[in-house]
């Protein structure tokens, strides 16, 4: 805590400090930018005429610029679609100028005519804001994501350049940015980091409802005044705020997911969405409220077929699973400003999102060994022996995030502003009621001639007449376990930042500086118990058992079970973790000419770990163990733009970022299977992984909304963390054993190109509200692992071998994203159409031996369409189709782009439609 308020000390003695070196006989200049309509205009650059002062307008369209000297000005307000406009004004000494200007749509040949819609509205936001920025990032407002079909916050990153995503059941959960895979990259709500509740640094965003958000910024190159632990970029949900006059909004909709398979007829999941704002000013709109909330259901069905070859390519186990789930995503928030006038405000703000995933999972194993007479594994061989194992889990998995923040932003006339937020986080993981049910049978591989080996389901109906008993497969050890897991994550955090106006070379400008305190804590909880049955139970395929009933339900109680055993196996899981970060940073804005500009700074992170963790062994307590690191970083970073004129520029950074180890990976634990002989390790020594950044884009805006940008962009990631598996022996027995390192530099490059065009002035009627957009992202990377080449023989001896290097492309890394949006958005009939289409290449997702055994994740193709028509200016319907094309999920083994890949695994979510209604007042 002394760290804490060193440092909060320290910016406030430089506040003071900057007060007394500035001259008082200066005032400022406070205003509002709004379109015809009275729609506020985000990030219009404002300058005064003829001075060395200008700033950008925030999300409310507001801006405010101080320390000018009194006297009479012309301020002109710059927005890309609009007009400039103009307004003179007189600035009077330790006095504050408020005035609004209002900006007109500058397509003159559509006169008389209304000319943006709300998807334009948004688009000029987002584009204004990436325009005025020195660092390089993307913008999407909600008004943007809000034409598309995205439900929660993964799916409305997945169409800006270089973001891919994976999805969980059909919906999308963690993202990669620019081939860099979830855990190093850095999630973020109202600029504060989202502890993500898993056991990795990773935060996935299917909790996380769209329909809460103001807009989406994902920032590609690191600043000192951001977080250091953003390799491949920052996301930041920015929450929705209190609007300037009464507003009321609500929608409502329904629809069907139409998922088909053989334990689904193909009547279709329900799906419903509703949401409500509410939120005005008072008090001579000095106080702000604003209430916001969110519901959203969803029935889906998943069809997963999953294939196991031995080395010589041979199937040895077909896996069938079909998934009924049922997901409950909510969210509210509540947030409060008081403006004791312009320059001067206090906000507080309270977000809860919730997500609930409800699952039934039926499984059916069919186990073809290839066996020789002392049943040992012959790769190849003939069938020798058959068996059928079919599995139940029914579990509830809950994620709960709470989000608490207060703060204030103060300006003063000198120019000096300073800002501060305290945050609280809380994030909680539960399964309070896994229920899994084993059922088998040993039946002779003459049942299965004639059969196809790799299409056999549930369904396949092998010997109906022969049951299936509860603990009756081939090496069953349980007829039922029961499980319950806790995960708890919680983040404290202060920021204060301290901005003081400087002159440099004839320009005002500003020196910025900051101090940051965060403390995390992880607390993971979980328990397994299993039972046998006390006397017969079957089932006759293809059914399955208690399906939907968990350990908790008054059903279960039927059912004739002996006493439950604990199964400490997961013990070793359990663990509490803290980290607490200290950090300051110093910037500098720097305009070296009217058209070259750089930001220039560097950022000081320490970080302090510590560990508990209670060591078992075969299920006994044997030590509690008590670890503490800290470490050190230094991440320098300049930001530079060049502007040829107010439409193109070329922007270039050199920045450097970290990635934290996971908390599983550091502590000092062993966790031990000893029947089958492996053990995983961690790994106290890990260091952060750190990176060096370069990027380099050039952007054009025209005045019509369109845009070109072509980019390029290269990682050099040292220490990039890796798991590796190898074989030694111990106590004369040969294990496997799994641990965690830091590998060698991995390399990353790519480019991007994205391409924006309307229109609005073609002079073709039938193409005058019809805009297209368009970007393509290229990755190449390389890491390289090395392993003892050590392996296990049939007998279980082990055999030397040979060091193996591998040298692959980074996991999660797609070569190629693609992303075609057309749109039609007609705002004076009332019409939008928007159609999407998204493709992603193949990814690695787990690393193997050998070439050949990497499993990938095949390419994928999303076609999405969404369409809304206003009946009035405070009524519309819409429509939206999720997956039209019905993608297949495959899962191979070896490079998708090689002649030689196998199937390894299949699964398919089926298309969904809703429709509904939004209301505007």
């Amino acid at each position: 805590m002394n760290q804490f308020f060193k440092g909060s000390l320290l910016v406030f003695l430089l506040s003071i400090i900057g007060m007394q070196v500035l001259a008082q006989s200066v005032g400022r200049i406070s205003g509002r930018i709004i379109d015809a309509q009275a729609n506020e205009l985000s990030y219009a650059h404002v300058y005064v005429k003829d001075t060395k002062f200008s700033t950008v307008t925030d999300l409310s369209g507001k801006f405010s610029i101080g320390g000018v000297p009194a006297g009479e000005y012309e301020i002109i307000a710059h927005y890309l679609g609009y007009d400039d406009a103009t307004q003179s004004i007189q600035v009077k000494e330790n006095q504050t100028v408020s005035i609004e200007m209002v900006m007109e749509e500058n397509a003159t040949q559509l006169e008389g005519i209304v000319v943006y819609g709300d998807a334009s509205r948004g688009q000029a936001k987002a584009l204004n804001e990436q325009m005025n920025s020195i660092s390089i990032k993307n913008v999407v407002s909600s008004e943007q994501f809000g034409t598309m079909p995205d439900r929660n916050g993964s799916e409305a990153l997945q169409r800006i350049p270089g973001i891919s995503i994976n999805r969980n059941r059909g919906e999308g959960a963690d993202i990669q940015i620019r081939g860099v895979s979830s855990e190093y990259n850095q999630m973020q709500m109202n600029g504060t980091p989202m502890p993500g509740g898993a056991d990795n640094r990773g935060t996935s965003l299917d909790f996380l409802a769209v329909d809460l958000m103001d807009n989406i910024e994902v920032k590609k190159t690191l600043t000192p005044d951001m977080d250091g632990g953003a390799i491949g970029g920052a996301v930041n949900f920015t929450m929705k705020d209190a609007p300037e006059q009464l507003t009321i909004k609500a929608m409502t909709s329904g629809g069907r997911n139409f998922h088909v398979d053989e334990y689904n007829a193909g009547g279709g999941l329900g799906l419903q969405q509703h949401n409500m704002f509410i939120g005005n000013r008072f008090f001579d709109n000095k106080l702000g409220v604003l209430i916001n909330g969110s519901y959203y259901q969803t029935n889906r069905g998943t069809e997963l077929n999953q294939y196991l070859i031995d080395d010589a390519d041979s199937l040895i186990q077909k896996r069938y699973n079909d998934y009924d789930v049922k997901r409950v995503r909510y969210g509210y928030s509540t947030a409060l400003d008081y403006r004791f006038n312009e320059n001067h405000v206090i906000r507080g703000s309270y977000n809860k999102n919730y997500f609930e995933d409800h699952r039934i999972r039926r499984r059916a194993d069919f186990n073809y060994r290839r066996w020789d007479e002392q049943e040992n594994s012959v790769d190849g061989g003939a069938i020798t022996a058959y068996d059928e194992v079919r599995e139940v889990q029914n579990r509830l998995k809950s994620t709960s995030m709470d989000v608490y923040q207060i703060g204030g932003e103060h300006k003063f006339n000198n120019g000096i502003e300073f800002d501060y937020k305290y945050s609280h986080i809380s994030t909680e993981v539960e399964e309070p009621d896994g229920t899994q049910y084993y059922f088998g049978r040993i039946l002779s591989p003459e049942d299965i001639q004639g059969q196809d080996i790799w299409g056999v389901t549930a369904k396949t109906m092998i010997r109906p007449e022969d049951p299936l008993y509860m603990k009756g497969g081939r090496g069953q050890k349980q007829g039922v376990r029961k499980d319950e897991m806790l995960n708890v994550e919680k983040d404290n955090s202060f920021v204060a930042n301290l901005k003081i106006p400087i002159d440099f070379m004839g320009k005002r400008t500003n020196l910025q500086t900051g101090y940051k305190f965060w403390k995390k804590t992880k607390d993971r909880q979980a328990t397994r118990f299993t039972a046998d049955p006390t006397e017969e139970v079957k089932i006759y395929a293809p059914d399955f058992f208690n399906e939907g009933v968990t350990y908790r339900d008054a059903a279960f109680n039927d059912l004739p079970l002996g006493d439950w055993k604990a199964n400490n196996s997961v013990l070793n899981n359990n663990y509490y973790a803290s980290e607490q970060i200290n950090a300051a940073y110093i910037m500098a804005d720097l305009p070296w000419t009217s058209k070259f500009n750089t930001l220039i700074g560097a950022r000081m992170e320490h970080t302090a770990n510590h560990y508990i963790f209670d060591e078992y062994n075969s299920g006994e307590f044997v030590q509690t163990l008590n670890d503490r690191s800290n470490y050190v970083n230094i991440l320098p970073s300049i930001n530079a733009v060049y502007k040829f004129d107010k439409q193109n520029s070329l922007k270039a950074a050199v920045t450097q970022g970290i990635a934290r180890p996971a908390f599983t990976s550091l502590i000092p634990r062993e966790v031990i299977d000893d029947e089958a002989r492996k053990m995983s390790i961690s790994n106290p020594d890990l260091k952060p992984v750190v990176a060096t950044n370069f990027d380099i884009i050039y952007e054009r805006y025209t005045s019509n909304m369109g845009y070109f940008t072509a980019g390029a962009f290269a990682k050099l990631i040292d220490g990039q963390i890796v798991s590796t598996t190898e074989y030694h022996m111990i106590d004369g027995q040969p294990w496997e054993i799994t641990k965690p390192l830091n590998a060698d530099q991995a390399k990353l490059f790519g480019f991007e190109v994205a391409y924006s065009h309307r229109f609005i002035n073609s002079g073709v009627p039938v193409l005058e509200w019809m805009s297209v957009m368009a970007n393509y992202t290229f990755t190449w990377s390389q890491q390289k692992i090395i392993r003892n080449g050590n392996t296990i023989d049939d007998d279980g001896n082990l055999i030397e071998g040979e060091e193996i290097v591998r040298v692959t492309q980074m996991g999660n890394s797609p070569r190629d994203i693609f992303n075609l949006n057309l749109t039609y958005d007609n705002p004076n009939s009332g019409l939008m159409i928007a159609i999407s289409g998204n493709y992603r290449a193949p990814l690695l997702i787990e690393m193997a031996d050998r070439a050949e055994r990497d499993i990938y994740f095949s390419q994928q193709f999303h076609l999405d369409l969404s369409a809304s028509y206003a009946i009035n200016e405070n009524l519309s319907i819409f429509t939206q189709m999720n997956n039209l094309t019905n993608q297949k999920e495959r899962e191979v083994y070896g490079n998708p782009y090689s002649a030689g890949h196998i199937l390894h695994q299949t699964e398919q979510y089926g298309p969904t439609v809703t429709i509904g209604a939004k209301f505007n007042l």
